[in-house]
């Protein structure tokens, strides 16, 4: 088994990014199971919840697959297991089982499985054609392999237009380049699917915008408080800087007018043949 330290995770293992993506998956939460629903994920099914974090989209999966379902979290990230093992018991999910493994260093097993789901992982892999061609072969035929990743990163704006904010999402997205990964890797996945003998059956563009009252706003907000530090630590900005963008987010939350207008994500449903 080939696992990395917690350290090299891109967006962090720590207490406070835990919290970020509960907050992240508690907003996305209709959208994705709707799309699980289209996608036909059921009852009694087994479904692969492919670089899983801390566990909080495979709870829902095992609700969506019911008792007789099975769902697997893949992760590579031991805090982020265990993070999840310990939400599944207290929820009481017992049809879940956690894999620590790195999706593009070990091998998978053949799951077999009806679908396998995939949520921001494939902007931080260096060779998205593998990943996919890996979660093509963990699914049967006519299994379903979905995404939801970025397609234009650069739709991430605040209103109205702040500099030091635009420079966040360009230093954000020079970051994860710097990483190996590619903020758009969307755009590139509909070639891998085929490449892997699956057909896509279904896409919509995904995007939200958000007042500052509305629990939506809470999501790129947080996204920048934890993300600055992880660019300071990075000697990508420096502290002036820092205090400069913070500035301006405590002006966007006073500006009832003010409005965040999150990353397109694509969402895509494919079907092995």
């Amino acid at each position: 088994m080939n696992t990395k330290s917690e350290t090299d995770y891109v967006l962090g293992t720590h207490d406070a990014e835990i919290q970020r993506l509960q907050l992240q998956h508690g907003i996305w939460r209709d959208l994705v199971q709707d799309c699980w629903q289209r996608a036909g994920i059921s009852n009694g099914q087994t479904v692969v919840d492919i670089g899983c974090g801390p566990g909080f989209a495979s709870v829902d999966l095992a609700s969506q697959v019911g008792a007789n379902g099975k769902v697997i979290g893949i992760e590579r990230s031991e805090r982020f297991i265990e993070f999840a093992k310990a939400h599944c018991q207290a929820q009481q999910k017992h049809n879940v089982s956690f894999q620590l493994a790195d999706v593009m260093l070990d091998e998978l097993s053949p799951y077999n499985a009806d679908a396998i789901w995939c949520r921001w992982l494939a902007i931080f892999v260096s060779d998205p054609a593998l990943l996919v061609q890996k979660m093509a072969n963990a699914v049967k035929p006519g299994g379903k392999i979905i995404f939801h990743e970025y397609l234009h990163y650069e739709t991430y704006q605040c209103i109205p237009p702040s500099k030091y904010l635009e420079e966040f999402v360009q230093h954000v997205m020079s970051s994860w380049r710097e990483f190996g990964g590619e903020p758009n890797v969307a755009r590139y996945l509909p070639e891998h699917l085929s490449a892997a003998n699956c057909r896509i059956i279904d896409t919509r563009p995904i995007s939200f915008s958000a007042q500052p009252h509305q629990a939506v706003w809470q999501w790129p907000a947080s996204f920048i408080n934890i993300n600055l530090q992880r660019l300071l630590d990075l000697n990508l900005v420096d502290q002036d800087w820092v205090a400069a963008v913070k500035t301006d987010v405590v002006k966007l939350e006073a500006n009832p007018n003010a409005l965040f207008v999150t990353p397109m994500v694509l969402e895509i449903i494919a079907e092995k043949m």
